[in-house]
């Protein structure tokens, strides 16, 4: 605190977040933004505040050197006039919503959650700008470690953002999977990962967001991936199917594609979330429709969510009718009350309408 000249009260059994004030008050008394170009050496499997941890996160900082302004902005060949960007990176207040912030943000291929971020500074001369990681999340931006840099077909744009300080929520999941009508219908689970998801319950914690269990087709020869996670607080379940005949050995495609569904996890939080009319009852029936590609069948996933527990029921089914060859492939969500969950209870073969939709429980 003598070093960096602030002021904070000493406050024991903090833990982390007396490293998160510290950098708040750093914020507070500088404009300098390589505050954020920290690197954990720690596997962070869920989103993260956007500050350090821990002194160690910033290990590899000792011979960071500030850009100026002028060079940094022409790195980028903007036709806006340069001081009124200059004015704005200059300056990012703390609110109670984050660190409100200009920044220079490229999209990820394909992607509409994750971003990659430039910031005025760098490790050695003639080094590029440090760029980091960020994910979005209902309008505020978290740090992503799981995101790798590639290729970026998109140059950067200058937007006001706010960068989370808090930890987003986590919150321990059971899910509870009934896959008895796809093996019913000639599909096998030839694989799950992590490898101790070997029945059909898997409990999710910040530590293990995900579980992945892969089918097989037996007489389509074709495989999908149905992945049971977690993100900000939120239960989701996403497919992934492959329309490849090719068949990679499980050691490699099983692991592979937990990977691929973890990096995506905001992604497909978000996608389940946007069914989800936001009501305050006790729960909600997910039922999502998606056509196995090489077939003529169906793959229809129902959930149930309740708000007060924790273990989430997830039922999988497969049906061969053409007629649904375009379904949407995107979830609807239906407010459950408690009279309808016990329907729901004594007819388990129970139809809903919701205008013109009918879905199948």
């Amino acid at each position: 605190m003598g070093l960096l000249d602030v002021n904070m009260p000493m406050l024991y059994g903090e833990g982390k977040k007396a490293f998160h004030r510290l950098q708040l008050e750093i914020i507070r008394a500088s404009n300098d933004q390589s505050i954020f170009a920290w690197s954990s050496r720690s596997i962070n499997m869920q989103p993260v505040s956007i500050l350090a941890d821990d002194p160690s996160d910033f290990r590899d900082c000792g011979r960071m050197e500030l850009m100026d302004h002028d060079e940094f902005i022409k790195q980028y060949r903007l036709k806006e006039e340069l001081d009124p960007i200059e004015e704005r990176l200059g300056t990012f207040p703390i609110t109670n919503r984050g660190i409100q912030i200009w920044l220079f943000l490229r999209p990820y291929p394909s992607s509409h959650t994750h971003f990659q971020a430039w910031l005025p500074c760098r490790f050695l001369p003639g080094d590029p700008p440090v760029a980091i990681p960020l994910t979005l999340w209902e309008s505020n931006y978290y740090r992503w470690p799981m995101l790798s840099f590639g290729f970026f077909p998109e140059g950067p744009q200058l937007r006001q953002v706010y960068l989370r300080y808090q930890d987003p929520p986590h919150r321990n999941t059971t899910f509870e999977v009934d896959d008895r009508t796809l093996t019913e219908n000639g599909f096998t689970c030839c694989g799950a990962y992590p490898e101790e998801f070997t029945g059909n319950t898997l409990t999710l914690t910040s530590t293990n967001p995900l579980g992945v269990k892969v089918y097989f087709d037996n007489q389509a020869n074709h495989r999908f991936s149905v992945g049971f996670g977690q993100c900000f607080g939120k239960r989701w379940i996403h497919v992934s199917s492959v329309e490849s005949n090719i068949v990679e050995p499980r050691e490699f495609y099983i692991p592979g594609e937990y990977y691929e569904m973890l990096v995506n996890t905001p992604e497909h939080a978000q996608a389940m979330n946007k069914g989800c009319s936001g009501s305050e009852g006790y729960g909600q029936i997910y039922i999502m429709r998606t056509c196995l590609p090489q077939t003529t069948k169906i793959l229809q996933i129902s959930s149930v969510m309740w708000k007060s527990s924790r273990i989430c029921g997830v039922k999988l089914e497969v049906f061969d009718d053409p007629s649904f060859c375009h379904v949407s492939g995107e979830w609807t969500a239906f407010d459950v009350n408690v009279g309808r969950f016990f329907a729901c209870l004594i007819d388990t073969d129970i139809t809903i309408y919701s205008g013109n939709r009918r879905s199948r429980l």
